[in-house]
């Protein structure tokens, strides 16, 4: 088994019989105090909320409608909190197929690809300037795949939020990995 990088996220080890890749999701400290501090205040937000919904009766279906939305974004937060802080994306191709899966630890749904279907990697450059290219990329998010691949006439994509050299190298390593191992049978 040999292992290298990719960048400063990617990790690749190679066995005999499949090639496996872990992109890590982690980011700064900083940048991780920050997505907490806000989870925080939003958790705080959320007290003062369900204090009006107990506390003032006339405008309870209000306070009922706010606390909707705070609980659907408590539920997202929270999410990517652990997404930035035991979140893997797990590549692993063997002979007969690729696994791609969104991991928290051990934990996410595998999907597979038959390698005689799969259409080639391409690495995807982003607009940044604009505002859409912007959010994608940010921390608070979980998105902005940087890899698309084409399976079964539907667009896969994968590499969250990679540099767009780092994306560039994992596309033409994916590629040869698949081509590798589809010779192999």
């Amino acid at each position: 088994m040999s292992s290298k990088s990719i960048g400063k996220r990617i990790t690749i080890s190679e066995h005999a019989d499949a090639i496996t890749i872990v992109i890590s999701q982690k980011i700064s400290f900083a940048q991780q105090i920050a997505l907490e501090m806000w989870f925080g205040a939003w958790i705080g937000l959320g007290g003062l909320i369900g204090y009006g919904v107990y506390n003032f009766v006339d405008e309870r279906y209000v306070y009922l409608i706010c606390m909707t939305f705070w609980g659907f974004f408590f539920v997202r937060i929270g999410k990517v909190i652990a997404w930035r802080r035991i979140g893997n994306e797990v590549i692993r191709i063997n002979k007969n197929e690729m696994l791609l899966k969104n991991a928290f630890k051990k934990r996410g749904k595998d999907r597979f690809y038959r390698l005689s279907e799969l259409g080639n990697f391409q690495a995807v450059k982003k607009n940044i300037k604009s505002f859409m290219g912007s959010l994608d990329n940010s921390f608070w998010i979980i998105g902005g795949d940087t890899i698309h691949f084409k399976y079964k006439g539907k667009t896969h994509v994968l590499g969250k939020q990679l540099p767009e050299s780092d994306s560039k190298q994992l596309a033409t390593y994916l590629n040869k990995s698949v081509q590798r191992f589809s010779k192999k049978k």
